[in-house]
């Protein structure tokens, strides 16, 4: 019992006189592309978004908090990373995510890779106090080496989703013409609603992008549209991604 009294302690006394993160020089904008409907292309947004942005000269990071890690797959990295993954941060051996971030081959973009035991951390969380900021925290030393910040996050609103909402200035909603992904849109909305009235969050959303977008299906695209437009009253992004394999 000594030793694990002694052990805690020494523990916290060595986080406490860690060495201070050294801040850069840029102060990025944070993005987290959300959606609780599967299969609406949250991923593929996500990835085409911070190729785009790096493209066009943007330091751009993007964090891949979705135990199903398929943001790697996207851009043909080798999942194991030695620099560390999001489980590390988020469970407190790493302090900031830029310490597991590793540069792609596309110049201008890193990545912060997840891994298939992230649902494992999920849980390891749940009974932490203000589980929902440990990302933010992470990410205050981090947003000082980037321009921009994308969040891949999971599809459902699990605690890891709640750290990306949390973090994030902004978030973008991918989602397709169906039926079905207006609940989900209601309950993304709700959360950020929450997030700004309880937690006293200023989270914007910047929008709903429509994907896999068929311009034959003219009336469910016109009743999709306006339930989004008179339910929801969020606004609706200009831009149709169609869908196309």
């Amino acid at each position: 019992m000594a030793f694990d009294i002694k052990d805690k302690i020494s523990g916290h006394l060595k986080a406490r006189l860690q060495i201070p993160l050294v801040p850069g020089k840029h102060q990025a904008h944070i993005i987290a592309i959300s959606a609780r409907k599967g299969g609406v292309g949250k991923t593929t947004s996500a990835v085409n978004l911070a190729v785009s942005f790096a493209a066009s000269g943007y330091k751009t990071l993007l964090i891949d908090i979705d135990p199903q890690a398929h943001v790697s797959t996207a851009l043909r990295r080798d999942l194991k990373s030695t620099h560390g993954h999001l489980s590390d941060v988020l469970l407190g051996k790493k302090r900031e995510v830029h310490e597991i971030a590793y540069a792609t081959n596309i110049s201008n973009l890193w990545l912060a890779g997840s891994e298939k035991h992230l649902n494992e951390t999920e849980d390891c969380l749940a009974a932490k106090i203000g589980k929902e900021t440990i990302l933010a925290h992470a990410l205050e030393n981090t947003r000082t080496h980037y321009d921009i910040i994308l969040i891949d996050c999971p599809p459902n609103l699990g605690t890891l989703s709640l750290n990306a909402l949390f973090a994030a200035d902004y978030v973008l909603i991918p989602s397709d013409m169906s039926a079905l992904a207006l609940e989900g849109i209601g309950d993304i909305v709700s959360a950020v609603e929450t997030l700004r009235d309880r937690m006293h969050r200023p989270v914007e959303i910047m929008g709903v992008l429509i994907t896999r977008y068929d311009r034959r299906l003219k009336q469910m695209n016109s009743l999709v549209e306006t339930a989004l437009h008179e339910l929801l009253d969020t606004p609706l992004l200009e831009a149709r991604i169609p869908q196309n394999t």
